[in-house]
């Protein structure tokens, strides 16, 4: 298919993130520029330089499958762009679907969240060869990955999607609760028409985690997914159109490069969902600032390791070397960047890791991937060989990779905070360690070279049995989301929020998290009190003629609150004293015990008025 001649513009920096959705086709030098993920203002002039001069070629999808041959062509040339005319028209057409309020009934939601099930359920073996096409991944990987995260998120919204729209009552605050009787109440509400923007390098899980949460929301979604990513797109383009799934009135897909992006960027939606590098990231908040749309951004960062002296190496190494190369090759926002090793326990957790890594990847494997996978382009592949330079030392790996074939072996090396390997996220399989002194130095060093910078990690993980130091390093470093003796999976984990902070996004979705940011809760307050009577206290003290006597009996009324939560307070001590209390009475007071087991009311009565 020929593509359009493109247009610089600041949507153009679209692929300027390694994870994100990619709105057009580079040449291999536009697609190296935009893969080395800038994180300043400084690269973008000679980014917009790259692009200037790039022209959209074959041999991307080269790039994407190293079996690429003329029916590969063809079958990536399949992928419709969105003609420009018709985007807004799309956007305007969904908006008139959503003022229909077909989306707001709690059935028309499940039947769609049942329809993202049955569509993973009956067509796992096209996903999975999809992923193999776009990403070299096995049906395993697509499996653990990308299939069963889906299932399990639709299922857990569809057994609480009830609970979740339900109207819940809330507290109501003097003087406001003068009106009595009178109550508030807050209801979930749709947004309205949801933009979701998704990258490549998860793209069935990322494409319909934040769809799930779209419209169990009740949301009408306009999905714009990754032309990298060009085979799992196709499928989920034909999938959704068919109507079979889900209602092709409520998820409408724009396929298309810078061009389209900018259109769409320029529509007026209701929310924003976007996953991808923080240089777009910043893109897409600037496009919705100007409109006042509420975004959510899900970035990146480097994730560091901490290997405290008291972590259990073996578990250590084991768990960090996976999380690095089997969670598609490092190409994953929550894999591990760089360990920061205490300097007593380094050569023991090196020893290990090497083990590790010659049992789990072999290299005689490395001929046809084994389970290692491959990066996503020939080019992001050079730009990841390319970070192993003088400024770092390789001590494991570093030998056999074969950039024309997107492989990039396991690689370890030793780094300082000069190393090149340090000045950005990897995004690969090489793993980066920086020997510290202590916990201290490797606090130290994370927040004099991050932390201060203001760059906070999307994930941070900890390896210690230490409960202190888990805390103490917690304390001291901002990130998104934890793991402690543990690695990625805490993303699997749809009870938890996943999002960022500060450079590596903002808001969360997931599960009951994802309905919350998919939605507006209104808040009501409902009044059943019709009176105008004078000497009702909610009618004479609030409305005029206003004097001293009303404005003192206010004062009055409002520190009843405050008298109720000081009760509040010694409610726990009086559940002590007053047993006690009581138990005294009756030791020095026998009948009263007798009384109150006999009922008897003349008895009590009589002991009264003896005390009185």
């Amino acid at each position: 298919m020929k593509l359009r001649p493109m247009q610089i513009s600041k949507a153009s920096l679209f692929l300027s993130g390694i994870r994100q959705s990619s709105p057009f086709s580079l040449s291999r030098s536009a697609t190296t520029t935009a893969a080395r993920r800038p994180h300043c203002p400084s690269h973008v002039s000679s980014m917009m330089s790259t692009f200037a001069n790039a022209k959209p070629t074959p041999p991307l999808y080269t790039a994407i499958n190293p079996n690429y041959t003329n029916d590969d062509a063809a079958e990536s040339s399949s992928l419709k762009y969105t003609p420009l005319p018709s985007i807004a028209p799309l956007v305007d057409e969904a908006r008139q679907i959503y003022s229909t309020r077909i989306t707001h009934s709690h059935d028309f939601r499940m039947e769609q969240l049942r329809g993202i099930e049955k569509l993973v359920q009956e067509n796992s073996e096209e996903l999975s060869a999809a992923i193999a096409k776009d990403l070299g991944q096995g049906p395993m990987y697509c499996e653990a990955f990308e299939l069963s995260h889906v299932l399990t998120r639709s299922r857990y919204a569809q057994s609480h999607l009830k609970e979740w729209m339900a109207t819940k009552r809330t507290p109501t605050p003097f003087p406001v609760n003068l009106n009595i009787p009178v109550h508030s109440e807050l209801a979930p509400n749709p947004r309205g028409v949801a933009l979701i923007i998704t990258p490549w390098n998860l793209p069935i899980q990322l494409t319909l985690n934040p769809l799930i949460d779209a419209l169990s929301a009740g949301n009408v979604c306009v999905l714009k997914m990754s032309e990298r990513s060009v085979h799992c797109t196709k499928l989920f383009t034909d999938l959704f159109a068919s109507g079979k799934y889900v209602d092709s009135r409520v998820v409408k897909v724009v396929n298309g490069g810078a061009e389209e992006s900018t259109e769409l960027l320029k529509q007026r939606v209701d929310v924003i969902s976007y996953t991808g590098g923080g240089q777009v990231g910043r893109i897409v908040a600037s496009a919705a600032a100007k409109q006042l749309i509420p975004v959510l951004l899900e970035l990146g960062g480097k994730n560091p390791v901490f290997v405290t002296k008291n972590a259990h190496i073996p578990s250590a190494a084991l768990r960090v070397a996976w999380g690095k190369i089997s969670a598609n090759t490092g190409q994953m926002c929550i894999c591990p960047d760089f360990c920061l090793v205490d300097e007593s326990v380094k050569e023991e957790f090196t020893n290990e890791l090497f083990k590790v890594m010659d049992r789990l990847y072999p290299v005689s494997t490395y001929e046809d991937g084994g389970d290692v996978g491959k990066m996503i382009t020939v080019q992001h592949a050079e730009r990841v060989v390319g970070l192993l330079d003088s400024t770092c030392n390789v001590i494991y790996g570093g030998k056999h990779h074969n950039v024309k074939e997107r492989f990039v072996a396991p690689t370890v090396v030793e780094a300082t905070a000069d190393s090149k390997v340090m000045k950005e996220e990897i995004f690969g399989p090489i793993l980066a360690i920086v020997t510290v002194p202590s916990l201290d130095g490797a606090i130290e060093f994370f927040t004099e070279h991050y932390t201060a910078k203001a760059e906070h990690p999307l994930a941070l993980y900890i390896f210690s049995k230490s409960k202190e130091e888990q805390k103490r390093i917690m304390a001291a470093v901002p990130s998104g989301t934890c793991g402690v003796n543990e690695v990625i999976k805490q993303a699997g984990n749809h009870f938890l929020p996943f999002g960022g902070v500060g450079t590596s996004g903002m808001g969360a979705y997931y599960g009951k998290y994802g309905f919350d940011f998919f939605s507006h809760y209104r808040g009501t307050l409902v009044g059943n009190n019709y009176s105008t009577l004078k000497w009702d206290p909610s009618v004479w003290l609030v409305n005029p003629p206003f004097n001293q006597k009303k404005l003192f009996a206010f004062r009055c009324v409002g520190k009843v609150q405050l008298i109720l939560d000081k009760l509040k307070s010694i409610i726990p001590v009086a559940k002590v004293v007053v047993p006690i209390g009581f138990a005294s009475v009756c030791f020095f007071n026998p009948n009263v015990l007798d009384a109150l087991l006999e009922l008897n009311l003349k008895t009590i009565f009589k002991w009264v008025s003896q005390m009185m």
